[in-house]
């Protein structure tokens, strides 16, 4: 019997898709768009930037939806109700 597995190359691998993963991916992949965005700089357009999780979905262990703070979610995603963002508030 083969042994086959997918193999995917990275240059950065966030391993776990709880909060911290996802707002480091998240503010990585903007301080790449930042760096690219300089006049001289090295472009970075090739890294590729992965987040894994043995949950089914991103967050599916440590984020429960129960009650959190807005705050830090619109500092890393100014837009995410315009971008259907699945909260809910009273």
């Amino acid at each position: 019997m083969t042994d086959e597995r997918d193999i995917l190359e990275v240059d950065v691998l966030f391993v776990g898709g709880g909060i911290a993963s996802l707002s480091g991916a998240l503010h990585l992949a903007r301080l790449v768009k930042r760096h690219n965005e300089t006049e001289g700089a090295e472009n970075l357009d090739e890294l590729m930037i992965a987040v894994i999780d043995k949950g089914v979905s991103a967050g599916a262990h440590g984020i429960s939806g129960a009650v959190m703070n807005p705050g830090p979610l619109e500092e890393l995603v100014p837009d995410y109700m315009e971008k259907g963002a699945p909260l809910e508030g009273s």
